[in-house]
């Protein structure tokens, strides 16, 4: 019996952080509020560096055309971001589940507490982004240059469009964005949730994996995105101006919200198991390729020429680094929409399915 309550105080004092509120909702409250404030911050400084205190109607972006409004809704762009970020969408959730909420048993009246309206709601707006970016870049710049860019021929719009080189443009980047995921996970189930335990599907990990192995494949290696000048700066963008500070921390937290609001009943499986060395080498397992490959891309791109790197960029001879880097977090905005909705549709979608199973098993 004393055991057991020790056990129920250790497993208390883990969930629970300052005022008695739990830990998760700490976490999760961090992953939505540093990307705000991060583009708020952006914002701000855009202000400052042009002087204005509304920018929607002001040329912001490099090729020195589209202003900040153009690039919010630059859906011209998000064509060639759609595969990457589904694939991305699909591993995090898969992700999620492979370290999965270590509950036990639902209680029979929460199997199927989620509403199938939300899931097929957020369905819809999956699809209508889908279509609606389509539509418009069809429109604008006819179906051959649509398929261009979906089918990763182009890095820009002024370069010549060349077989898989978009996702070439972001390869290295993109594999920073999947390993950091999964170290926030797998650090969230450490710190605020005790543990993990392997859902159900979890295999949806193991085919987003398979799928960014295969089109790395079919696309081509090359060593363009280990030296090329472009492809370094790109992707060093990329990393810290769009995918780890705002699309990874807005889809972990969109997770973690459903988690709490839809997979919280019936008691702990285990009470909470103090780190181990196993535990930290998961951890090290998924940072050490961030590391390791953000310093590589970040020790290549200082011993550039940055100056004159940026002098080939059509509208930003005058710019700052942090001028091209505060826009940039806008340009994803897109593709942050789509992630969080993709994200908020699968799991909805594959928790629904697992609890029903449950249920019916009982």
């Amino acid at each position: 019996m004393e055991s057991n309550s020790i056990q129920e105080m250790n497993l208390k004092s883990v969930q629970t952080g300052l005022l008695g509120k739990p830990i998760k909702s700490y976490f999760m409250i961090l992953c939505f509020s540093l990307p705000v404030i991060l583009l708020i911050g952006a914002y701000l400084y855009m202000t400052v560096s042009y002087q204005k205190l509304s920018l929607f109607n002001t040329v912001v972006h490099e090729n020195g055309k589209y202003t900040l409004l153009e690039v919010i809704f630059y859906f011209r762009h998000f064509s060639w971001e759609m595969p990457g970020k589904a694939i991305y969408s699909l591993f995090i959730v898969g992700l999620f589940y492979y370290y999965g909420n270590a509950s036990a048993k639902r209680e029979k009246h929460k199997g199927g507490n989620i509403p199938g309206s939300r899931i097929l709601i957020s369905g819809i707006s999956v699809a209508g982004i889908l279509i609606i970016t389509v539509l418009i870049t069809v429109y604008k710049f006819g179906i051959i240059e649509t398929l261009h860019g979906m089918l990763q021929y182009r890095t820009s719009e002024i370069k010549p469009v060349s077989f898989g080189s978009h996702w070439r443009n972001h390869f290295l980047s993109n594999i920073v964005l999947f390993s950091a995921s999964a170290f926030l996970i797998c650090l969230y189930r450490i710190v605020c949730c005790g543990g993990w335990v392997k859902r159900k599907y979890a295999g949806l990990y193991f085919i987003a994996g398979g799928l960014f192995i295969l089109l790395s494949i079919a696309f081509g290696f090359s060593a363009d995105s280990f030296k090329t000048p472009s492809y370094l700066g790109h992707q060093l963008r990329e990393i810290f101006g769009s995918d780890i500070p705002i699309t990874m921390l807005l889809s972990a937290g969109t997770l973690i919200c459903l988690e709490l609001r839809y997979d919280r009943a019936g008691k702990a499986a285990a009470t909470y198991q103090q780190p181990t060395g196993k535990s930290i080498l998961y951890l090290l397992r998924w940072l050490v390729p961030v590391v390791l490959i953000s310093g590589y891309i970040i020790i290549r791109v200082l011993s550039l020429d940055i100056s004159g790197e940026m002098s080939k960029l059509p509208g930003a001879q005058s710019w700052s680094v942090p001028d091209i880097f505060a826009w940039h977090f806008f340009e994803h905005s897109l593709d942050y929409i789509f992630v969080v909705s993709f994200v908020y549709f699968l799991y909805l979608l594959t928790l629904r399915a697992e609890l029903t199973k449950n249920l019916n098993e009982e």
